[in-house]
């Protein structure tokens, strides 16, 4: 069956929020435990105390997060159908279009790499300079001051240019993984219609988005006060996971399929 993509309302982007919600709530203690035994792996990983085996495992976690994406995807589908949640679906992605899965990891990976070189060449000098004059003056006099306000404008400029980039990367990569694991889209034109979907459902993406960015504001000093910086994710994670599925559910598939826990795909909230 060809792939159709809707456009739907923009109150569907809260309606995948509490998709994924009522999602999780079919099997919450086995969610928290798959994304728990990703958590620490990655940590694991990351701490790894040889610099070079650790920017390997981190290229390596790159490669096969679309993989074990996939897998978290394939049980959100078990739990739509009526089954069960298992551990055992964190492996599903190794089990079907693995290769496809890696490669779009690997463009991931590339594409990443390609937007940080854009920003240390607008504004890594900016950034040392910065770095330079808080280390050799901690009390900050009125000339470090306006070397840091100079030097943070064109850190500000590569930060957006950055974003700028960021953003259809991500857009391309957002159901990339779904639309290769079932329905078997090779990578390329999995990318380019995850990037077309998220385009024509650009009000529910940033209904969905600003709801996100609201819980993320709340959960980060949770994170800052651990000294884990990226903790106010994974704890969106038992939700945000299941709620990418649900979108897929709403954008990628027939009028007359319903978002599991949630109204008819299309209708207005």
């Amino acid at each position: 069956m060809e792939l159709q993509i809707r456009t739907v309302a923009p109150a569907r982007g809260w309606a995948w929020i509490v998709a994924g919600f009522l999602l999780f709530l079919r099997s919450p203690l086995q969610w928290l435990l798959l994304l728990a035994m990703l958590f620490v792996a990655k940590k694991v990983l990351a701490g790894f105390p040889v610099m070079a085996l650790a920017a390997v495992f981190s290229v390596l976690v790159m490669l096969l997060m679309p993989v074990f994406m996939a897998g978290l995807m394939d049980g959100c589908r078990s739990l739509a159908d009526g089954q069960r949640l298992k551990v055992t679906h964190l492996l599903q992605g190794f089990r079907r279009n693995a290769g496809n899965l890696v490669t779009i990891g690997g463009i991931s990976l590339v594409g990443n790499i390609v937007i940080l070189m854009v920003i240390a060449a607008i504004g890594g000098d900016a950034m040392t300079q910065m770095a330079r004059a808080l280390a050799a003056n901690p009390e900050i006099s009125p000339r470090v001051a306006g070397e840091m306000q100079a030097a943070s404008v064109t850190v500000a400029k590569a930060a957006l240019i950055g974003a700028a980039l960021s953003l259809p990367l991500l857009m391309a990569l957002w159901f990339a993984p779904l639309l290769a694991y079932f329905d078997d889209v090779k990578p390329l034109a999995a990318l380019k219609l995850s990037l077309i979907a998220c385009v024509k459902n650009t009000l529910p993406m940033l209904v969905y988005s600003l709801v996100l960015l609201a819980a993320l504001i709340v959960l980060v000093p949770i994170g800052i006060r651990f000294r884990e910086f990226d903790l106010g994710l994974w704890l969106m994670a038992p939700v945000l996971v299941p709620s990418i599925y649900a979108s897929y559910r709403d954008i990628f598939r027939s009028a007359g399929e319903a978002v599991p826990g949630a109204p008819a795909p299309g209708e207005a909230q």
